[in-house]
């Protein structure tokens, strides 16, 4: 949830800070302000439709073609505001007011004002812990790029199956709702000459079910946009949404092992790891890190912190036997687990794309056989015997 901290700033003025915690107490730590100067803490209803509305950030090409470029001015000598300038001079599709970036301190501040993935700013924060910049900002154009290959692979049959999908249940809902009223008189009419069948009885019963359901329908599914993480918990289990469950969870496989490879090669803690995947993460993720920071915090090993609901198979096993080998032989087994999640997560997206596929067309078919034998038939049958 989306929590909205107001507090007295640095001059004694009121000031706001929108923050995503899954508690009050949460919102007031992650804010980072001083508890003697929050007033009050707020659940921001507004701001949580906001950001289900906006945009998903800039596209993924040109987020891993400014990293490059500020990866080589960095390279070159120059400062972080220095690169991120010289970055913005060939960024015509990056438009940030001057003010707020005067505001930001820390390459993480800057991609994050720029709304760049979720992982680049992990990394980022990586690279000011450990001061790779280049390797850091390399791995985040990497992923982001080879994330942008497997959406190219699968996006053609990914797309066809949504606009099949929506068309689908477009004319279950729609034609029976329209026709479906005229249908029932002509039927119930005592000078009747249609002969209505199977098809055509479910078409009308659709249609009175939607005319006399429908603003409920539309009310259960607005609460299920607006508690849509509480209900993902519920149905991410299900056969169907089980697929995306396991991209879900693969894509953040992936960016735990990018992350910890090169934060465990500048000699971090298993602790301070966590500790900085926690502080970058926002969501479902930021409960996950939690959960494993509370186990580290219990003196607990990290290899039995990763559960079975939120981390593959390929992570859980790797990661429990990585604290008995040394750290020539940490690194290649890290680089041999970011390699199978990597093929892992391309078959996954396969996977997605070919099951959202096959019910688009599935329901395209149904919807053409339904409409022939449903209606027109039966239409067709009562305009050959009147004449």
């Amino acid at each position: 949830m989306i929590y909205l901290v107001n507090y007295l700033d640095a001059r004694g003025e009121l000031a706001s800070v929108k923050v995503e915690a899954s508690s009050k107490q949460e919102a007031r730590w992650a804010s980072r302000i001083p508890e003697r100067r929050i007033l009050s803490v707020k659940e921001d209803v507004l701001g949580r439709l906001s950001a289900s509305l906006s945009s998903p950030g800039p596209d993924a090409k040109n987020q891993a073609v400014f990293m490059q470029t500020i990866s080589s001015s960095l390279a070159s000598g120059k400062t972080v505001h220095q690169a991120i300038r010289t970055a913005l001079g060939n960024s015509d599709w990056l438009k940030v007011k001057k003010d707020k970036l005067e505001n930001c301190e820390s390459l993480a501040d800057y991609l994050s004002l720029f709304n760049f993935n979720n992982f680049a700013v992990l990394m980022a924060r990586a690279a000011e812990k450990s001061g790779r910049f280049s390797e850091a900002l390399r791995e985040s154009s990497k992923y982001l790029l080879e994330k942008e290959k497997i959406k190219s692979e699968v996006s053609t049959e990914l797309r066809t199956g949504i606009i099949y999908i929506i068309l689908g249940l477009g004319f279950f809902i729609f034609v029976p709702l329209l026709i479906g009223g005229t249908m029932e008189r002509m039927v119930d009419s005592a000078s009747a000459l249609i002969k209505p069948n199977e098809f055509t009885y479910i078409m009308l019963a659709l249609g009175r079910f939607f005319r006399e359901f429908g603003p409920y329908i539309l009310g259960v599914l607005a609460l299920v946009l607006i508690y849509r993480k509480s209900v993902w918990q519920v149905v991410k289990r299900w056969p169907f949404f089980r697929l995306f469950h396991h991209k879900r969870v693969l894509d953040r496989g992936t960016q735990f092992l990018n992350a910890y490879k090169l934060l465990r090669e500048a000699g971090f803690t298993d602790s301070e790891i966590i500790y900085e995947m926690l502080s970058s993460s926002t969501g479902t993720d930021r409960k996950v890190y939690q959960h494993i920071y509370a186990k580290l915090a219990s003196s607990e090993d990290i290899s039995g912190a990763f559960s079975e609901d939120d981390w593959d198979t390929v992570v859980r096993d790797g990661m429990s036997v990585l604290s008995e080998v040394d750290d020539e032989q940490q690194q290649y087994i890290l680089l041999a687990l970011l390699e199978t999640t990597h093929m892992q997560n391309v078959h996954a997206a396969r996977n997605v794309s070919k099951t959202l596929s096959r019910i688009g067309f599935l329901l395209m078919v149904l919807s053409v056989i339904s409409a022939i034998l449903g209606f027109y038939l039966p239409l067709a049958g009562a305009a050959s015997n009147m004449h």
